[in-house]
């Protein structure tokens, strides 16, 4: 398993500290997206590496193909020894899933990481957490799992590169191996020993929230306080404890899923006729390894290469050679187990049974000191917000939800649909929000925001509280939800570059999906169904592209959340926060915050809704809304009746 998908594991389940609800389904249709991502990806890469494939056309022809069995062979082990560890560590826990189903989970999940540009290793976490869960795993025991891996392989990978640097003898690579192997050493033990001792741990989180504070601002990344993740993460992590031995098993799977990766290396270089340079073997690998997780291509393509080949040739290697064999490295170990991992999916996906209608995911039960109103509802004016991108159309099933006393406006916010603002920040967002209220003689409204557009809601209450009567926050954004992805995709050349593949070049595929599954069906698609496809092939409208609109609202999003949470305590409306604990793009944590600086905020979890709330859980959506306004109405007619 490629460290790509490793590296974000620690981040991609969902940050609670109980199981207040279980993810929700995958469905057939995310799959199907994600997997026309990925050929089409895939297939342009392959045009790509056409070129070097051609530079050693004659060595790749001459291949000993004695070796190429043994090559597929190790690689095999490799993955199956990665699977083993995730089982291993589930079964702990009494969760025994048959190993076939695991690995055939491991290499669908690493199809996903490396083929999938920006977004695979986020949708390969995301899609092993709800598998652990289907296969008998609660949400917590999932989360740990991904996190408790993480590290084991991050450490079996620090003692790769360490046993590289040693077995080298270079004067650089000890200088530099030595005091890595050092910290991890010691970062090990400090892991162990806080997972046992909560004063330890405590001191830790301490630490590290000054570190990172320190490390943000000369980075000049937004001033958000990561002491609520690391608490959440170290909670996590020693939430569930296991036997060393355990550990210890785990780690040795671990090593040899490494090992067994690095051995197709050596294979490959025997394949094309060269002398394998043992000595430096596991730091060519390692570079390999380094350049592959930079993930500035799909799955590292042509930089792995590119790396692994000259250090083959620092290595004494003929570069003739040395692309061949990195390129035959590459497409066993890539290639071939990419291909592997989409014909399981593909083979799931076929074998599923078609999509039946299944319950709108449901609010939890509120808290016992809300009640039932005992007077009669009140009308109210709700402006409703769509989120990034969006359009009025996202609230199409909210809106025939409504009771009769809520009038509900939805418009288009700057950048989409039929508004002819040009897209922008938070700050002008909540002035298009007021001079709204000004133009249709509205006093005071209840600003109703989904995802980004809840910057711009609590905006508005901040500078106007007499015009915005209470907010409605839809797994809005706020502390703690600004990612490494948001910067990527804000970033001067990935930002627009994937803003383009994104909204721009690929939303037909999408749309072409939803066509066939509305043929299938033999009806047009109801509202809420397919919320993912829908939101991916939006076309363009506005007076912008899509894509462009996206990215300024991006860069809005870094520029402006930390300026927005310095106002958050000065917020006194009513703050209605609703989200799911398995949202993937919005993290728990960022609600929790927000009820804890927010002078007058409450939440309530939605269940098996994941981020897009007003189409796949309108019910519970008004549901929620409703109740708290009648409270807020109640407590109102209370304060008059007091003398």
């Amino acid at each position: 398993m490629r460290p790509a998908m490793e590296a974000d594991q620690e981040g991609a389940a969902p940050l609670t500290q109980s199981d207040l609800a279980q993810p929700g389904r995958p469905g057939r249709a995310p799959r199907a997206l994600v997997m026309i991502t990925a050929v089409v990806v895939m297939t342009a890469a392959a045009a790509a590496e056409r070129g070097r494939l051609a530079g050693s056309l004659d060595d790749l022809a001459h291949l000993h193909w004695v070796w190429l069995p043994l090559g597929i062979a190790l690689e095999a082990t490799s993955m199956a020894a990665f699977a083993a560890m995730f089982r291993r560590l589930l079964t702990a826990r009494r969760v025994t899933p048959r190993r076939t189903e695991m690995l055939a989970t491991i290499y669908a999940a690493n199809a996903m990481s490396v083929s999938v540009p920006l977004a695979g290793p986020g949708l390969a976490a995301a899609y092993l957490f709800r598998r652990f869960t289907r296969l008998g795993a609660s949400a917590m025991l999932a989360g740990w799992v991904l996190l408790a891996s993480a590290v084991i392989t991050t450490a079996a990978w620090g003692l790769i590169v360490v046993t590289g640097g040693l077995v080298s003898g270079h004067t650089v690579a000890l200088a530099i191996t030595l005091p890595v192997v050092a910290l991890a050493v010691l970062a090990l033990i400090a892991t162990a020993l806080a997972a046992r001792h909560p004063r330890l741990r405590a001191a830790l989180e301490e630490y590290l929230t000054q570190a990172l504070k320190h490390g943000a601002r000369l980075l000049r990344w937004p001033a958000t306080d990561p002491k609520l993740a690391l608490k959440a993460w170290a909670e996590r992590f020693s939430a569930l404890r296991i036997p060393p031995s355990t550990w210890a098993l785990a780690g040795g799977d671990a090593l040899v899923n490494w090992l067994a990766d690095a051995a197709v290396l050596a294979v490959s270089i025997y394949a094309v006729g060269a002398a394998v340079p043992w000595q430096n073997l596991l730091l060519v690998y390692a570079a390999g390894i380094g350049a592959q997780s930079l993930s500035l291509t799909p799955g590292g393509l042509a930089i792995t290469e590119g790396a692994i080949s000259v250090a083959l040739v620092a290595s004494g290697l003929h570069v003739r050679q040395a692309v061949a064999a990195a390129v035959l490295y590459r497409l066993i170990s890539f290639w071939l187990v990419a291909a592997v991992g989409w014909l399981i999916m593909l083979v799931k996906h076929a074998r599923s049974p078609a999509a039946e209608s299944v319950p709108e995911p449901a609010l939890e039960p509120a808290p016992m000191t809300e009640s039932a109103p005992e007077t009669e509802p009140r009308e109210h004016e709700l402006v409703l917000l769509h989120g990034q991108p969006g359009s009025t159309e996202d609230w199409q099933a909210v809106l025939a939800r409504l009771p009769a006393h809520l009038h509900a406006v939805a418009k288009d916010r700057p950048g989409y649909g039929a508004s002819d603002r040009q897209a922008t920040g938070f700050k002008a967002n909540a002035q298009v929000i007021l001079d709204d209220l000004n133009e249709r003689g509205v006093d005071s409204a209840v600003l109703v925001a989904h995802s980004w557009a809840s910057g711009a809601a609590l905006q508005a209450a901040s500078e106007a509280p007499d015009r915005v009567k209470a907010v409605v926050l839809l797994a809005g954004v706020g502390p703690g939800s600004v990612s490494i992805v948001d910067w990527l995709l804000a970033a001067p050349f990935i930002g627009p570059l994937s803003a383009k593949v994104m909204w721009r070049w690929t939303p037909w595929m999408a749309r072409v999906r939803l066509a066939w599954l509305s043929r299938r069906q033999g009806r047009p698609l109801g509202l809420g169904e397919h919320v993912g496809l829908q939101v991916w092939g939006r076309r363009d409208s506005g007076v912008e592209p899509l894509w462009r609109a996206f990215l300024t609202e991006q860069r809005a999003l870094l520029s402006e959340l930390a300026e927005l949470e310095t106002t958050l305590p000065t917020i006194g409306v009513p703050v209605l926060l609703l989200a799911d604990p398995a949202d993937q793009i919005v993290p728990i944590m960022t609600a929790q915050r927000l009820v804890s600086e927010l002078p007058d905020a409450r939440l309530r979890l939605v269940s098996n809704a994941g981020h897009h709330l007003p189409g796949r859980a309108p019910g519970a959506v008004v549901e929620a809304i409703t109740g708290f306004l009648a409270g807020i109405d109640d407590n109102i007619g209370l304060s008059r009746t007091q003398p």
